[in-house]
């Protein structure tokens, strides 16, 4: 089996003052190409540290994280830097880099010719705030923005942080429709929720408040 991302007796505690928390220790884990893993928890067990962890935005106190049998290191993500890696955030505000909406949409390659991408822009309600600065759209225009962004790199790895909890029950659904897609194209993701309703979603889960972040086929 070859793992996507490997993990290798990772640990990792929050200190605060007087304050400490564990939240992993010696973890061990091989997520496999093509896997569609769900990271299930309550608020607190580890899921976005892991996802951070992964992404080489946290640092553990010791341990290994191999992504396609590169070195994770802390800082910005190489695999994100080089298309490797998509990720969706909850603070989606820290993935915007352009003025307009069409440019934040089209500096990724996508081109307003391609059916598939306008299909996307038109389900999401952008198509008539292309020309509209990021800045002036509201929470909701933001979260269709950064949904649109996301569903429009073709990367090998995709990884959503609690995605649902932002979304609508429509985009919720179109999201998931999407990762079925992907999910049967071939490509790994991660997709992290508190919401027992998604534990179905994909082939394995990962959870977190029983166990010791064990890997199981559903």
């Amino acid at each position: 089996m070859q793992c996507h991302i490997q993990i290798k007796n990772l640990a990792l505690t929050y200190r605060w003052k007087s304050f400490q928390k564990t939240i992993f220790e010696d973890l061990n884990l091989c997520i496999p190409s093509g896997a569609f893993v769900t990271i299930f928890g309550s608020n607190g067990s580890g899921k976005s540290s892991l996802v951070k962890l992964i992404l080489g935005l946290e640092t553990p106190q010791s341990g290994m994280i191999h992504i396609s049998d590169e070195k994770v290191n802390f800082g910005y993500p190489k695999a994100l830097k080089y298309n490797r890696i998509s990720y969706l955030s909850q603070q989606i505000e820290d993935f915007f880099f352009s003025e307009t909406v069409a440019e934040e949409l089209l500096y990724q390659g996508n081109q307003l010719s391609d059916p598939e991408f306008r299909e996307i822009i038109q389900t999401l309600g952008l198509e008539m705030l292309m020309d509209r600065h990021v800045e002036s759209l509201s929470g909701g225009e933001r979260q269709s923005l950064a949904l649109a962004q996301f569903m429009t790199q073709n990367t090998p790895l995709l990884i959503l942080d609690e995605p649902s909890s932002y979304l609508d029950q429509g985009k919720a659904a179109l999201l998931k429709t999407f990762l079925e897609k992907a999910h049967q194209s071939g490509k790994t993701i991660l997709h992290v929720t508190q919401f027992t309703s998604e534990l179905s979603w994909g082939t394995h889960v990962i959870d977190l408040d029983n166990g010791n972040g064990d890997l199981v086929t559903l």
